[in-house]
């Protein structure tokens, strides 16, 4: 699991089936790729087996489960992106006399202007895809945790904000 890593395109898909007759040797089909087949020997399956397609990253390799099982992947494998964000915030205050004052704030949410993108293996799709059975996009991670919670403006994971404020005391 640790070779897989969420990234904006996805995790690499090689689909199953049989390849154009014109090109045996398509390298986009899991038959033909070493990746694929190799893993399937070694785990007992043949090549047969690869028609559903399979997943390919690093040195990591999915497979779907033999039909009728439920196969040996364990609940809450990966792991997703780091999520890193700097927030600062200043504040003056004035004094006019007992009773009375002025504060001047100014508070900036990723100063830094980090992206910091949403967990793809997130509550059932709505962060990110969690289905492989979806070969496009597992794995795909393209939303800050704000824009794909709905709020975009000041939140966790968009970009550099800046809030002024004054409030006046009294």
């Amino acid at each position: 699991p640790k070779d897989f890593k969420p990234s904006v395109g996805g995790i690499p898909f090689f689909s199953g089936g049989t390849p154009d007759p014109s090109n045996p040797t398509d390298p986009s089909f899991a038959v033909n790729n070493p990746a694929c087949v190799s893993t399937a020997t070694a785990n007992g399956l043949t090549s047969a087996m690869l028609s559903l397609g399979c997943y390919v990253q690093g040195r990591g390799v999915m497979l779907p489960p033999n039909s009728g099982t439920f196969g040996t992947m364990g609940r809450n494998i990966f792991r997703g992106p780091s999520y890193r964000n700097v927030d600062f915030s200043i504040v003056k205050k004035w004094k006019f006399n007992e009773r009375a004052g002025v504060q001047f704030r100014a508070e900036l949410f990723n100063v830094l202007n980090h992206p910091s993108f949403a967990n793809p293996y997130g509550v059932g799709g709505q962060l990110g895809n969690v289905d492989p059975s979806s070969p496009g996009s597992f794995g795909a991670s393209s939303l800050t945790p704000d824009v794909a919670a709905a709020n975009p403006v000041i939140g966790s994971g968009g970009p550099r904000a800046i809030q002024l404020g004054v409030k006046f005391l009294f």
